[in-house]
């Protein structure tokens, strides 16, 4: 599931485009893995978007990064975790189709042994959820842009 806030058609609008995960990230290419194994690190590259009629204006008040924040929340039991945080220049982006469009990337690594595998007190099953984050100092009724996206779903397993 993908939300964007504001989300006003033909004015503003975005949406996270991409949550790959990347393992291992030390490959001289990336590979997207969905079986991560606890004991490597992982990374994260999420892409959104921003575009409309006001987009330039509109993102102009407010403060200068993005803040984006990547969650694990275990299905079944174990624990819900906070993966890693990034911020992004909202001047560092790549002009997309469509009108006033700009494309964000950004990699969270994930450190090892953030995750735990399955050993039936924890389920190793998690869902991440990604957040972007724009804040505004503006007051009412509120300018702030943000997006969430749920998913991908992951398994951590040591593969020995």
């Amino acid at each position: 599931m993908d939300q964007f806030d504001p989300n006003i058609p033909g004015l503003i609008e975005g949406d996270i485009t991409s949550v790959a995960v990347i393992d291992p990230p030390s490959l001289p290419f990336q590979v997207g893995n969905l079986v991560l194994d606890p004991s490597k690190d992982f990374t994260l590259e999420i892409k959104w978007r921003v575009f409309g009629a006001i987009t330039p204006v509109w993102l102009a008040a407010l403060d200068q990064n993005w803040e984006v924040n990547a969650y694990a929340e275990s299905l079944g039991a174990g624990p819900e975790v906070r993966l890693g945080t990034q911020s992004q220049d909202k001047n560092t982006f790549t002009a997309c189709a469509g009108v006033n469009c700009r494309e964000y990337t950004v990699t969270v690594t994930v450190p090892a042994t953030t995750l735990q595998e399955d050993s039936g007190d924890v389920s190793g099953i998690y869902k991440l959820v990604v957040s972007v984050f724009l804040n505004s100092n503006l007051g009412s009724p509120g300018f702030d842009v943000t997006g969430f996206r749920e998913g991908p779903i992951i398994k951590v397993e040591d593969p020995n």
